[in-house]
């Protein structure tokens, strides 16, 4: 135990200096840290100005002004509701314009399916329902004969119209 001696007093010390050095962080930490911004125990929250109160308050609740207007959601529900009714309304109510001779422009790459052709088609207009489109193709078994490059549909054509545009050059 005598051959130890100097270490363990080294020990020792090191031990009381940590302590006294973790004391010393403890008691100089409230200067700067967020604890100072709380208030005092005592302090009543009619004894702060109202920036102060809000901090205080922003630590446990939401803070808004009386002037700022809260909806729950039942609310936001009803007024989107509302307004997608004014705007359903509104295109009601606008004429749609006739376009009997409008032009639509169809690039088909190589290589694509029936089912993707018909899916640029019933996103540009030309036709309304793409199975329809689908079960003509496979009927008459022209799923590979689609020629690729730019294909050309003026107004609204009938579905026998387009497979024949989209077939041929």
């Amino acid at each position: 135990m005598l051959k130890n001696k100097s270490l363990l007093y080294g020990l020792g010390t090191g031990l009381i200096l940590g302590a006294v050095l973790l004391q010393l962080m403890n008691e100089a930490a409230p200067a700067n840290s967020a604890a100072s911004k709380r208030p005092a125990a005592g302090q009543a929250p009619e004894e702060m100005d109202l920036i102060r109160l809000k901090e205080v308050a922003s630590t446990y609740y939401n803070v808004y002004d009386k002037s700022q207007k809260l909806y729950d959601q039942t609310q936001v529900d009803a007024m989107i509701a509302q307004k997608l009714k004014e705007e359903n309304d509104k295109q009601a109510a606008q004429p749609q314009p006739a376009a009997p001779d409008k032009e639509t422009y169809i690039y088909v790459s190589k290589g694509m399916t029936a089912v993707q052709v018909a899916d640029l088609l019933q996103q540009s207009g030309v036709i309304a329902d793409k199975t329809a489109f689908v079960g003509m193709m496979k009927q008459k078994q022209l799923n590979d004969k689609i020629v690729s490059g730019v294909h050309v549909f003026k107004g609204f054509p009938e579905l026998a119209q387009v497979i024949a545009n989209l077939t041929t050059q």
